[in-house]
């Protein structure tokens, strides 16, 4: 299994520490996610061969040189034929990351504690002042970084209080009754190969109009509701999208995401353009120049 740590230093911008992805995947959930909130994100489609999971958003004591909380991401990629205990790591990781958010509205917890110790201020400064040295100790964070979330053992989630958690697409409030068991189980079954599709923890969306394009296949959101939404919104189907069009852009692509076209480059080219025009035309026109 492959696992690759972001986090930054007090003045560093954020980068990953160890390695690096071969691809930023998760930016097609931008609409949908902040990476700065506690947010995962679990892609494992028909055909890809392999899952790819996102956990973000997890709190460092460490603070930026503005004050700001420095948080922690993890990516984890693994084919679907792997070790049963590559998928146990990332339900344990998952069921961690809900856990810490009952207890904490940051999501302060187990998962904070445990990255901090892998990973103190000095450190963190090193490698990331030096992108292309201290290759071995790299290497060496990257294995205790295995070693130490290996360790965790799975937390138990009160079961699901319905029979709803068995729809092809959901949606609930993260701790809405059953719902955190309901994911972890859609969770269990997309990393182990026995269903394709798409599980998601969220942060910017409230209810299941946001999401309805999301993904055409096997879906469950859990509603983060730390700043938008309600935690405890009850379980809930989501219907099919009724057309390809709002899908995130795939792994790798260039395309634009739903609602921020404006984002392209071809369009912010346009509008500073636009801009320049109507600024030359103000300056003719003060100074009386015909055009």
């Amino acid at each position: 299994m492959q696992v690759h740590l972001r986090t930054r230093s007090r003045a560093i911008d954020y980068a990953f520490v160890n390695s690096a992805p071969g691809s930023r995947w998760w930016d097609a959930y931008a609409d949908w996610t902040a990476t700065e909130r506690p947010c995962l994100h679990a892609v494992a489609e028909e055909g890809g061969g392999h899952w790819r999971v996102l956990l973000s958003g997890i709190p460092s004591v460490r603070t930026d040189s503005g004050g700001r909380l420095i948080y922690y991401t993890l990516v984890l990629e693994d084919s679907y034929d792997a070790a049963e205990q590559d998928a146990a790591i990332v339900l344990s990781l998952a069921s961690y990351l809900l856990a810490d958010l009952d207890e904490d509205e940051q999501g302060r917890g187990v998962l904070s504690g445990l990255l901090d110790g892998i990973c103190p201020a000095a450190e963190v400064d090193r490698l990331l002042a030096a992108p292309s040295e201290f290759v071995m100790d790299r290497q060496d964070l990257t294995t205790r970084l295995l070693a130490s979330v290996a360790s965790l053992e799975p937390l138990q989630h009160d079961a699901q209080a319905t029979g709803r958690g068995t729809f092809d697409r959901w949606i609930a409030g993260r701790s809405a009754p059953g719902a955190s068991a309901a994911f972890l189980t859609r969770l269990s079954a997309l990393l182990s190969g026995k269903e394709h599709g798409q599980a998601h923890l969220l942060n910017l969306v409230s209810e299941a109009e946001d999401v309805a394009e999301l993904f055409p296949g096997r879906l469950a959101v859990l509603v983060e509701g730390g700043k938008v939404g309600d935690p405890t919104m009850p379980l809930e189907r989501l219907p099919e999208p009724k057309a390809p069009s709002g899908l995130p852009a795939p792994a790798g692509s260039s395309g634009a995401r739903p609602k921020v076209g404006w984002r392209t480059p071809m369009a912010r080219t346009l509008l500073a353009a636009l801009i320049l025009l109507l600024l030359l035309a103000g300056v003719f026109w003060i100074f009386g120049v015909p055009f």
